[in-house]
């Protein structure tokens, strides 16, 4: 919802400047409106632009990697828990009551996917709903006592994957976190107030004109929602898959 509030406001900006640049234009001395005044404005207009343009570039790189980042850790937290189940299930009956364990922190960690944008925020950007299972869940491990090399080996095997699997859980809380600094979202949206102003003074004023220009400002607001969204990778429209853990959660039921 922030996201499209920031990106509606950018859209309002520029429409809104682009109007009180026409009608600055129709107060100005004929000798700033001419033909080379209107060609250097331009130029000027034209670099910050390109500036701005280079800036959402970079800003939505960035995002784009953030979102790919927290991807890959729900896969991994899938992923180590299915790999621990197996190593459990591989050291005997001694350990099922750890795989009971095991499945009741999928469900903690997969109860979010169908709910609503601030429940899920909670279980993903919060690693301590369910860091303290895991550490439970070793506690436990430790105390299994290998009858063979075999059993060692799983037990040794179960301990390191829950240790990655906590590791990708805080992940997953960081990966949460938004982190648009807000003095660089109100430099673009500066920035979009001067360019729009610039153009409503120094352009055409007909109708096909201020409509690609209405267009303009619609693809800036939708590159600022874009990039909000996908900074926030577990609310909003959106959102990492959480297919993953859904996959496990059949995987461990088998």
């Amino acid at each position: 919802m922030l996201a499209l509030l920031i990106s509606l406001a950018i859209f309002i900006a520029a429409c809104a400047s682009l109007h009180a640049g026409r009608s600055i234009a129709a107060r100005m001395p004929q000798v700033h409106l001419t033909y080379e005044a209107q060609k250097s404005a331009q130029f000027g207009i034209g670099m910050m632009a390109t500036l701005m343009a280079l800036v959402l570039g970079f800003m939505v790189t960035s995002a784009r990697a953030t979102f790919d980042r927290a991807n890959e850790d729900v896969i991994a937290v899938a992923t180590n828990l299915v790999l621990a189940d197996r190593a459990l299930s591989g050291y005997g009956e001694q350990a099922q009551p750890m795989r009971v364990q095991l499945r009741h922190f999928l469900d903690t960690a997969a109860s979010g996917l169908e709910a609503d944008d601030k429940t899920r925020g909670v279980i993903f950007r919060t690693p301590h709903t369910n860091l303290s299972l895991i550490t439970q869940l070793q506690g436990n491990i430790l105390t299994l006592e290998p009858h063979s090399d075999a059993q060692l080996w799983f037990r040794g095997r179960a301990l390191q994957l829950t240790t990655d699997l906590a590791h990708a859980r805080v992940l997953t809380s960081e990966d949460g976190h938004s982190s648009e600094p807000v003095p660089l979202l109100c430099a673009i949206g500066v920035w979009v107030v001067l360019i729009f102003i610039g153009i409503g003074i120094y352009s055409t004023h007909n109708r096909a004109v201020m409509v690609v220009m209405l267009f303009c400002a619609l693809a800036y607001a939708g590159a600022i929602f874009l990039i909000l969204e996908l900074e926030d990778p577990y609310g909003g429209i959106l959102r990492v898959s959480g297919e993953p853990l859904l996959h496990a959660t059949a995987e461990l039921k088998l």
